[in-house]
């Protein structure tokens, strides 16, 4: 899992926030820095890789200790860019409707998933 600023604004930053699941630490590293290799195209073409569930779930708990720690007036995105997007999305749907703070907005037109962190209103 990885959080990136992504787009500087006036106000703050847009974190990208994505995951892999790979078999070796070469790969992920790979595609964390977008090579044009074997590996990364093999870890593009994944859903899961061997684990199943339990990496998306560390991926939600990683993604809550972020949030935690980004200024107020920031805000993470996640997208859903897995070879099933489709599939990824209605997972974690339902994950963050269920399980995580109302206050995630879900794209469905963009098959995302948005949370702006406000400062506390006095």
């Amino acid at each position: 899992m990885r959080l990136i600023p992504w787009i500087r604004t006036t106000n703050g930053c847009v974190w990208l926030a994505s995951m892999a699941v790979s078999r070796s630490n070469r790969q992920t590293n790979d595609w964390l820095s977008r090579r044009g290799n074997k590996r990364v195209r093999r870890l593009d073409t994944n859903l899961t890789g061997k684990s199943g569930n339990l990496p998306q779930a560390l991926a939600v708990r990683f993604l809550r200790e972020c949030v935690s720690y980004i200024p107020v007036g920031d805000s993470v995105a996640m997208r859903c860019e897995s070879a099933i997007p489709d599939k990824q999305f209605r997972v974690w749907k339902r994950w963050f409707k269920t399980h995580e703070d109302p206050c995630w907005e879900i794209s469905e037109e963009h098959k995302s998933f948005f949370y702006y962190k406000q400062g506390s209103v006095e």
